[in-house]
């Protein structure tokens, strides 16, 4: 990873206070400084090719009037050539001193591991630096990144946030540019946080009919508005993906599942986002249960006999039937269950006769889902009357 290359800044520096950048010459060689075998040569040759007005080559970098500052004497700063009442000599002039300041600045401070933050050094006073970004590893300050600063004294560059958290600083040397010796600095040290990445999933309710609709709730940290997140349910030993959405400003999203009968297996996975990788939740339960009844019986007779009752009704018979429960009351009790029967009759015994007795049948399934009590009937249980002996008649 780089930062910004110098050319590059001082060329943005020039075009925003209305200097044009010349274009490169087709025949005439592009001179840097370090093809001058001192700061003499490239000073001459910079007042010969329109310096310090004009600077083709760039050997200025801090547009002071003195090109290539760094290399060995002999030296001459002059602004005119030698002999043409300039000044200068060639004798170096007195050095002063200069403090030198640098900041650097992290942005944004916290991020997710893999997402991009920049990184923004800045030396005053603001001339061309050699800057150095530093990082805290083990206890010990290594090498980061380094790059030179424009005319503005900033450079800035873009990184991939490490996997913890990291501290930052920026460093210059002391250097002498012209009659000014610049301090070396160090500077504040700024920290890009890591943060941890969290998905949560929820039910409203973890136990439901089958065939139900239930919420999903699902929520990412730190907020991403925008992520794209993914509801999955475990198939067949492997992750089906059922739903997508992406989270609000809030980091929530939300789905509708239709609960199948029986238990699930669910979790949440926050997808692959600038950088970030992906994080999923904790997996969750989702338990369907049967709650439909069977249907109610219906033509339910009663036919009334000495102390007991005889029943029977009609039903519609669903694959997972269990029984049937019968119920009696009478006009002064409360309904009690007084068998259960897999048929579809039954006889009542042990009744009081002369008493109504009311009489109700409901089915029940295999989930224990029982339907609503069938429409009552009543009856009266009688004793049978004895019968009339005949005499026989009296023998002649």
């Amino acid at each position: 990873m780089k930062l910004l290359k110098p050319a590059l800044v001082v060329a943005a520096a020039l075009a925003t206070v209305g200097f044009a950048v010349p274009a490169p010459s087709a025949v005439a060689r592009d001179m840097d400084c370090s093809d001058f075998p001192s700061q003499r040569a490239a000073q001459i040759y910079f007042l010969n090719h329109g310096g310090p007005q004009s600077d083709p080559d760039r050997l200025d970098a801090d547009g002071d009037g003195i090109a290539c500052e760094d290399n060995p004497a002999p030296y001459y700063y002059g602004t005119t050539l030698p002999g043409g009442g300039g000044g200068g000599g060639d004798q170096q002039p007195q050095i002063t001193n200069v403090h030198s300041t640098v900041r650097l600045a992290v942005r944004p401070g916290k991020r997710i591991a893999g997402e991009l933050y920049r990184l923004t050094a800045s030396v005053r006073p603001a001339i061309s630096r050699e800057i150095v970004v530093q990082r805290k590893v083990n206890g010990r300050w290594r090498n980061f990144a380094h790059g030179t600063t424009g005319g503005r004294g900033v450079i800035t560059g873009t990184f991939k946030a490490p996997r913890t958290s990291t501290a930052y600083r920026a460093v210059v040397q002391q250097v002498t540019k012209g009659n000014k010796r610049y301090s070396a600095a160090t500077s504040r040290t700024r920290t890009l946080a890591i943060q941890r990445q969290r998905v949560s999933l929820s039910f409203d309710d973890h136990s439901v009919a089958e065939g139900a609709r239930v919420q999903a709730r699902v929520r990412a940290t730190p907020v991403r508005a925008g992520r794209p997140v993914v509801l999955q349910a475990r198939s067949g030993g492997t992750w089906r993906t059922v739903s997508r959405a992406r989270v609000n400003r809030r980091g929530q999203a939300e789905f509708a599942v239709t609960a199948n009968l029986g238990t699930d297996a669910y979790r949440a996975v926050a997808l692959r986002h600038r950088g970030a990788a992906p994080e999923q939740s904790r997996v969750r339960m989702l338990t369907a249960t049967d709650q439909t009844p069977p249907p109610t019986p219906t033509n339910l007779v009663a036919v009334p006999g000495d102390g007991t009752v005889q029943l029977s009704w009609s039903q519609v018979t669903p694959a997972d039937f269990s029984h049937n429960e019968v119920w009696v009351r009478t006009d002064s009790t409360a309904w009690s269950l007084y068998t259960t029967t897999g048929a579809q009759s039954v006889d009542v015994t042990g009744l009081q006769n002369d008493v109504t007795y009311w009489f109700s049948v409901s089915s029940v399934d295999l989930r224990g889902n029982a339907s609503a009590k069938s429409t009552a009937v009543s009856a009266m249980p009688t004793a049978v009357a004895p019968r009339a002996r005949v005499a026989a008649p009296a023998a002649r």
